[in-house]
């Protein structure tokens, strides 16, 4: 799983084995480290609701991505079109989420 932030967009990219494990309800975990200041740690899970969802503080978060767009998404594959959710934010910023299928695996595991 590669985890991309930049300003209000968090950006997860995983490849089929893991839309596998969020498809049977497993959750992925990733941290990465600043040096040694902190470590920022989080967690992609699926979730029954419709609505995407992020929870957590900074050090340690989550995001609860609907599995019904998880299962369209296999579904849809390979594609370079991925999901695309906004969150409330503090004051009136949204917080974007987009997740996507490393379509290189894709195309890899077809032709293989």
């Amino acid at each position: 799983m590669r985890v991309q932030l930049e300003n209000d967009t968090i950006r997860v990219r995983v490849d089929e084995d893991e839309l596998a494990v969020l498809l049977q309800g497993g959750a992925l975990s990733g941290s990465t480290a600043f040096g040694q200041v902190f470590t920022m740690r989080y967690v992609v899970a699926p979730i029954a609701a419709s609505v995407c969802g992020l929870s957590g503080d900074p050090s340690a978060w989550r995001v609860s991505v609907p599995h019904a767009d998880l299962q369209a998404l296999k579904l849809s594959l390979p594609s370079k079109d991925g999901l695309f959710f906004e969150m409330p934010g503090h004051d009136s910023v949204v917080t974007t989420l987009r997740f996507d299928v490393d379509v290189k695996d894709s195309l890899r595991r077809r032709r293989g």
